[in-house]
């Protein structure tokens, strides 16, 4: 089943990159990471999304998380120069977000030839439905209920979400 992040990411980073567009030389930024956990078990191929929650304080940033649950935030710009890759973000309060959603149905041509099954197209104008590894209520930042805050030096911030509150 291929990963599918939906509107929300892409809604997400392009806000991102309209409010705070730039490119130059690279910026200093805190490293930051962590580990998500639904109910206790990590959680891969998650995107991370840490929004300031004050306009102007802080940098938006995003990491994905690996095969452990482990993510390493890279931030989307700041001011005039773009940051390194996982380099973290800047120090400040961050609301964040976490989504990882599924195909739940159709599988890909790929996919039915790497299973040895027959493909079986979608119907024209099919939505696929989504399953939502990572409950719905993270999706967005400013609705999560995560905040935190990045500090300067290396910063370890684990997100322990739950399916059920």
């Amino acid at each position: 089943m291929s990963r599918l992040n939906g509107g929300l990411l892409l809604l997400c980073l392009v806000s991102w990159f309209v409010a705070l567009t730039g490119c130059g030389s690279a910026v200093s930024t805190e490293y930051v990471e962590g580990v998500v956990t639904v109910d206790g078990k990590p959680v891969a191929e998650a995107t991370v999304m840490f929004t300031p929650v004050t306009q102007g304080q802080g940098a938006p940033a995003t990491g994905t998380t690996d095969a452990n649950g482990v993510y390493k935030l890279t931030a989307v710009t700041v001011g005039e120069a773009k940051p390194t890759a996982e380099g973290g973000t800047l120090p400040g309060d961050y609301f964040v977000g976490v989504i990882k959603s599924v195909s739940a149905t159709a599988m890909s041509e790929e996919e039915a030839y790497e299973k040895g099954v027959p493909y079986v197209a979608p119907r024209p104008g099919e939505v696929p439905e989504m399953k939502h590894e990572v409950p719905q209520k993270y999706n967005d930042p400013k609705t999560s209920g995560l905040k935190v805050t990045v500090q300067a030096g290396k910063n370890t911030i684990p997100l322990e979400l739950k399916s059920a509150e």
